[in-house]
């Protein structure tokens, strides 16, 4: 029996066949990476910034002795389908003048929940500012804000100290013989009772970077 047609003709069609095998390969393979892409991108209406959602804003305290919880800043990353991302990368991004402690954590990669902690440890104010501040997960922007404000600020500028030169400009907003800004770490408007209990604590520690 004489084989060499049947192989012949085999072999012809491999080609053919080698093709038709390997796009629809190549097609699982770009949806697998597209699916891989899509979980990873954070959702921003999902994930979540806390204290900065809830006083539309960054506060910033020097951390020696110990971080103040208004600048203990708790992220969590979210897909669209409302899952945690694993391993996010967050960034928050401050534009100047504002002045950071060395101690200050501004990257941190999230754990298996997609949250992550950081330490904004630093002093000075943004106020009413464009972008003022930016928090990126996985390079997408999920927050900014025109605000970034602290306890360390005497008016002019900071020193990375809460002193007595900070305690007279707060006292100023507080009690109403200067407008309300960068005393009013809440942005409500008025430097009040919201403000001092973040003001008080940083004061009384002498809050200073290490």
């Amino acid at each position: 029996m004489n084989l060499k047609p049947a192989f012949a003709s085999v072999h012809r069609s491999l080609p053919t066949l080698t093709a038709a095998i390997a796009v629809p390969i190549a097609l699982l393979g770009l949806v697998q990476s597209s699916a891989i892409a899509d979980w990873s991108i954070p959702d921003p209406a999902l994930c979540s910034v806390s204290p900065c959602d809830e006083l539309d804003g960054l506060v910033l305290t020097p951390d020696s002795p110990h971080p103040q919880p208004a600048s203990r800043v708790e992220v969590v990353v979210r897909n669209d389908g409302n899952s945690p991302i694993p391993h996010a990368s967050v960034a928050v991004e401050i534009v100047s003048p504002n002045l950071l402690c060395p101690t200050a954590i501004l990257t941190e990669h999230a754990d298996h929940d997609g949250h992550v902690s950081l330490v904004l440890a630093g002093g000075g104010c943004i106020s009413d500012v464009s972008l003022a501040t930016v928090i990126k997960a996985n390079g997408i922007t999920i927050r900014h804000y025109r605000n970034v404000k602290s306890p360390d600020f005497d008016g002019s500028g900071g020193d990375l100290k809460v002193d007595i030169a900070d305690l007279v400009a707060f006292s100023g907003e507080f009690l109403g013989t200067s407008a309300p800004g960068c005393h009013d770490y809440d942005n409500s408007g008025t430097t009040d009772l919201g403000d001092l209990i973040i003001f008080a604590p940083t004061f009384t520690d002498a809050s200073h970077c290490p």
